[in-house]
């Protein structure tokens, strides 16, 4: 009796075809990721949102006026869109490229170029997986935040699209680290030198009008500045720069990241090392 993934054809078993797309495959990729990160919720889930109440009370203690500005608006207001774009990107980092490595570590990696998925689709598999956790650790922090003063969002749907793009972008990149780093240190490497300062340097904590002149247009180069200010858009209604153009600014970076990572599976890039 031929294996159940098998059809008969001119009396003898041939590979089951999945058409254009394995969504089978695609569903299993996508929930062997998100369970992974729901295994150890203590460090993907409470950790950042501890990590932001604290922030919040060690920022509001040591400003400790309730008439601080910053950026047109009282400082806390400003700062927690911040604490949530942080939250949330930083789970999108984590998501893709910790599994990756953990799979290179365990010696199992390898067998994801056996799987009958398309490059595309391990791409979107992971891509997929690290836009929703970051959806997820956003809205939990941004709820426990309210604890402390948190605004609801003007604009609810715009704040899901640069949560979205902004996970989506950071996600493509960590797959690209994934893929280069052999070893953890590897990937803490990029994380403390690289992911780290581009986004704290973003404006989490300070309007770039606050910058000088000089400064100003290297803030703006970074495309981790059009998510922070668009998300804090979406909650406050103020931005630093028009939210629209750094929106497609962060498309441009994502389809340039999409067409990199998709090479770099399909050449088979370290998948083996």
């Amino acid at each position: 009796m031929p294996p159940r993934n098998h059809i008969i054809l001119g009396g003898r078993p041939v590979a089951r075809r999945f058409g254009i797309v394995n969504y089978r495959g695609l569903a299993t990729m996508y929930a062997r990721e998100m369970l992974r990160g729901f295994k150890i919720w203590g460090i993907t889930l409470a950790a950042p949102t501890v990590r932001a109440l604290l922030f919040a009370s060690v920022f509001g203690l040591a400003i400790d006026r309730p008439d601080a500005m910053m950026g047109g608006v009282p400082f806390i207001d400003f700062l927690l869109p911040g604490l949530v774009a942080v939250a949330a990107l930083e789970r999108s980092f984590q998501s893709s490229a910790f599994s990756i490595v953990y799979d290179k570590n365990e010696g199992i990696f390898p067998d994801l170029a056996m799987l009958p998925l398309t490059p595309g689709e391990i791409v979107f598999g992971y891509a997929a997986a690290s836009v929703s956790a970051s959806l997820i650790v956003g809205a939990v922090v941004w709820a426990a935040l309210l604890l402390v003063g948190g605004a609801v969002p003007v604009a609810p749907l715009t704040l899901i699209f640069f949560v979205v793009i902004g996970s989506l972008m950071i996600g493509l990149f960590s797959q690209i680290t994934g893929l280069w780093a052999r070893k953890w240190d590897y990937l803490e490497s990029v994380q403390t030198f690289i992911f780290m300062p581009f986004v704290f340097l973003s404006g989490v904590f300070f309007s770039i009008d606050e910058l000088s002149a000089t400064a100003q247009p290297f803030a703006r180069a970074n495309p981790v500045f059009y998510i922070v200010d668009g998300i804090r858009f979406a909650i406050t209604g103020r931005a630093d720069a028009n939210p629209w153009v750094g929106a497609g600014v962060c498309i441009a970076v994502i389809v340039v990241l999409w067409v990199i990572v998709y090479r770099l599976f399909a050449a088979g890039y370290r998948m083996k090392s």
